[in-house]
């Protein structure tokens, strides 16, 4: 590069930087943000007081009811789990009334039997070796009975009589009847027929033919299952207002029964630290069986009235808290929090509105829904 050629590009640098300097310096500044002031305003509130207008006929059609929350009785519930078992008054058992070997039975778990029918039969030695005692004491009753008191002395008459009568009960203990134990061959020799002792159905059948059983050992249970008794435990503090004869409730997959109180047990159990209640309902169905598990509902008295409402008029809202549909002076639903003291059963207590407030009794549910389409606050702040 010569000397002229030198001097352009020094000119030509020396340009290019004054320019460069001239940009850095002067360059534009980014416009500020915009003042609060000059801010977008946020999206108007909703109306939290609007509420939401139905006309009569909406209401009607959507089974909308209003009606004055008045004070009303409504008793507490206690609900506390309960157990089918065996109605012990109307149950039996069939025990051998001697010791024997069960040569036949006839019922299984489950049949249905009448008093008196024969469950099984059982050969006995002690009722062979009875009934020939019999014999031979009917025999010589007989021989002495036709002689006569004028030749066999008072002392010998009534000792035969005395004898067949022994031998007699003794027979009847093993379950023959009079009429049995005076017809020849009625009952054959020593076997022992066992019998239900009342109506009902065989609950258990703890016995198989070739056993050998004792007397006291339970062979059948034979269950009455008209009434069922149901057995519910309670702590002391409730057991205290409760009574017999009380009404209750029994509640099991989606069923419903009515029952009543007969007897609360005197002791405290020293393990649960509970006091036992015994419940009995009819149970001509048989739907409640030993052994189910129910949920038993015991209203009891809590005081003057209170204000409830039915519990699906109680929602709760976003937030969490319990609210009711009140109808103002205008006629709009409005939605207003209130505190859930207790349900009972179908009620729900209340409290925070004031005693003949109109309220949506039926259809609240509905309101909500009208209510978040329409885009007022649920919550009614």
């Amino acid at each position: 590069m010569n000397r002229r050629e030198r001097a352009a590009a020094a000119l030509v640098l020396a340009g290019l930087a004054t320019g460069g300097g001239w940009w850095l310096t002067t360059r534009p500044e980014p416009p500020p943000p915009p003042a609060a002031a000059d801010a977008a305003p946020p999206p108007a509130p909703a109306e939290a007081e609007s509420g939401i207008a139905m006309s009569p006929e909406a209401m009607r059609r959507a089974g909308i009811v209003i009606a004055p929350l008045l004070p009303r009785p409504v008793p507490a519930l206690i609900r506390a789990p309960g157990e089918v078992v065996s109605n012990r008054f109307g149950a039996g058992v069939v025990t051998p009334p001697t010791t024997g070997t069960l040569i036949e039975r006839r019922v299984a778990a489950g049949d249905r039997v009448r008093q008196g029918q024969v469950v099984g039969t059982m050969f006995s030695p002690e009722m062979a070796e009875a009934q020939g005692q019999f014999l031979i004491a009917d025999r010589e009753w007989r021989r002495v009975r036709d002689l006569g008191r004028e030749i066999v002395s008072a002392r010998r008459y009534d000792e035969a009589e005395a004898q067949r009568r022994q031998a007699m009960t003794r027979l009847i203990g093993f379950g023959l009847s009079p009429r049995q134990i005076e017809t020849p061959g009625a009952a054959p020799s020593g076997q022992v027929a066992l019998v239900a002792p009342r109506d009902g159905v065989v609950a258990t059948d703890a016995v198989a033919v070739g056993e050998l059983v004792a007397p006291g050992r339970v062979l059948f249970t034979i269950a009455d299952e008209r009434t069922a008794w149901i057995q519910a435990r309670v702590s002391p503090a409730q057991a205290a207002a409760l009574r017999p004869g009380q009404a209750a409730t029994l509640r099991w997959d989606g069923q419903t029964r009515p029952a009543a109180v007969r007897a609360l047990e005197p002791a405290i159990d020293p393990v649960t630290r509970t006091v036992g209640v015994r419940l009995d309902t009819a149970n001509q169905d048989g739907a409640l069986r030993a052994g189910l598990f129910v949920e038993v509902e015991l209203p009891v008295d809590d005081g003057g009235p209170v204000l409830a409402l039915p519990v699906e008029s109680v929602l709760r809202g976003p937030d969490g808290d319990w609210r009711v549909y009140v109808a103002g002076a205008d006629g709009r639903l409005r939605p207003v929090e209130v505190t859930l003291v207790r349900g009972a059963g179908t009620l729900a207590v209340i409290e925070g509105l004031a005693p003949g407030s109109p309220v949506v009794t039926e259809g609240a549910f509905f309101v909500q829904s009208e209510a978040a389409k329409g885009g007022f606050d649920p919550h009614g702040h």
